[in-house]
């Protein structure tokens, strides 16, 4: 809930700024240039947060939501990420898919099964795989919000 409202503060004084700067525009219609940035916020980046505060990795400004996920669980080369069937949670004629993690280092039995990392989404045989995929990305990226996740803006001087 914590992401969520902080997402919605984000947007909010988004469209505040938007609102504004529209405003300025009509009142002063000779501005129709664009606004220098400054160098440092033209090479602004983002580092994924953990909930007990460190900071995992640099992320790109649009960064996928795969790409978010496979740095906050760590996924290396050898291990698989990918969309399981979960039967025990399957609705009828609706499949139930979650995003699962098999670490390709399991040392143990109770480490060979597979970690869930998403909450479940239905899926109807014949859905679109891409959509499907989509979605439990989607899903799995808002539990890491939920689990206070966060992205955090990081500033870095451009010398050019």
């Amino acid at each position: 809930m914590q992401g969520l409202a902080s997402f919605d503060r984000w947007l909010t004084r988004r469209a505040a700024s938007l609102a504004a700067s529209e405003s300025a525009q009509h009142a002063n219609p000779k501005s129709t240039q664009p606004v220098a940035l400054p160098a440092q916020v033209a090479s602004a980046s983002r580092h994924l947060i953990s909930p007990w505060g460190e900071a995992l990795a640099q992320m790109p400004r649009r960064a996928s939501a795969a790409r978010i996920v496979r740095a906050a669980y760590g996924v290396r080369s050898g291990d698989w990420l990918g969309l399981l069937a979960d039967e025990a949670q399957a609705c009828g004629t609706q499949h139930a898919w979650r995003l699962a993690l098999w670490r390709a280092s399991a040392s143990s039995e109770a480490q060979a099964a597979p970690q869930w990392l998403s909450p479940v989404v239905l899926a109807r045989p014949g859905q679109s795989p891409n959509a499907l995929r989509d979605a439990v990305l989607e899903q799995a990226l808002q539990a890491l919000w939920q689990q206070g996740w966060r992205l955090q803006e990081a500033f870095s001087p451009d010398l050019h």
